[in-house]
């Protein structure tokens, strides 16, 4: 990230800043955004950025004058709603009918808005997936922070936040297939470099979450990390494991036919797998295991819910 930004730096939790690569994922390049004073962000990008802290300091991407600078004006916050509502609008369609069912028309037709309207906000579809997409990570980051804040011992926080990887994916299933959306070639290749470096951030962002827990482990001597290996090959690990899984379950028809009969459990065997491997403390004992998972899912649920209705809301105003 840092080459393809013109940045250096180190991130928040330490992890090395590095090539994101042609596309993101759970970039562990973390800390920057690039600046465009010339080019505000003002709409949805800049309402997602706002709840971010690893920020670098860009004068634009304040909304209030609480850290000194100026509120936005009336029309800038009449954009940001727009943006709001247009990624509303879109979200659904990509859980109908995928990328095709996208377009400008049928966008503006649903809102009673003129065409030219969406493209004043969005220069193609491809722009307003890959915004869903930051979207759709910012709440990951929520559910993570919450999850994290669960467990009392590391292993406890790292194991709400594998539960709410599961929670994300059968809750918020429209922010989890616009996830999977982006990554095709076909769609990133058409996106905008600002919106990239928006979503690139978000990544680190959530990434930092599991990062911050593992680092914790680390440093209270929960594990040891082995020779040669880091914080994020851990975080890595535990993401390809989680996040692989939940990807293979929704799209794999041969599963049940290599012996896999309940994926969840599969999945979270080989979580628990990896962190006995490490030694990480308290290891796996299934009954305490369980019962923290039925301690902890309705709270990881509940939120969900709150985060699903955030678009009605925005659709209602």
């Amino acid at each position: 990230m840092a080459d393809r930004l013109g940045m250096t730096g180190t991130p928040h939790f330490g992890f090395p800043v590095g090539n994101s690569g042609p596309r993101p994922l759970a970039s562990l390049s973390i800390g920057w955004v690039r600046c465009w004073p010339d080019e505000p962000l003002f709409g949805a990008e800049s309402k997602i950025l706002d709840k971010m802290s690893i920020l670098t300091p860009c004068h634009f991407l304040q909304p209030t004058n609480t850290s000194g600078m100026e509120p936005l004006t009336p029309k800038q916050l009449e954009i940001r709603q727009r943006e709001s509502q247009i990624l509303a609008t879109a979200s659904p369609l990509i859980r109908e009918g995928g990328l095709s069912a996208i377009s400008m028309d049928a966008i503006a037709k649903r809102m009673s808005y003129t065409r030219g309207t969406i493209y004043n906000h969005f220069p193609n579809k491809e722009d307003i997936v890959l915004s869903l997409a930051s979207r759709a990570v910012q709440r990951r980051i929520d559910l993570f922070e919450l999850a994290a804040s669960l467990g009392k011992k590391t292993r406890e926080k790292i194991a709400a936040i594998g539960i709410a990887c599961e929670v994300y994916a059968d809750l918020l299933p429209n922010d989890f297939a616009v996830e999977q959306m982006i990554r095709h070639d076909s769609v990133w290749a058409k996106t905008s470099e600002k919106r990239r470096d928006v979503l690139t951030v978000c990544e680190g962002e959530c990434m930092g979450v599991v990062g911050n827990i593992v680092q914790q482990a680390v440093d209270a001597e929960d594990f040891k990390l082995p020779r040669g290996r880091s914080v994020s090959d851990v975080c890595f690990g535990l993401w390809s494991l989680v996040y692989g899984g939940l990807v293979l379950e929704q799209t794999s028809p041969s599963l049940a036919n290599m012996g896999i009969q309940d994926s969840r459990q599969a999945i979270r065997r080989n979580c628990n797998g990896l962190l006995d491997g490490l030694g990480w403390k308290e290891l796996y004992d299934s009954g305490r295991y369980n019962r923290f998972v039925k301690k902890v899912k309705p709270i990881l649920d509940e939120r969900c819910e709150q985060l699903a209705a955030e678009d009605i809301e925005v659709l209602a105003s």
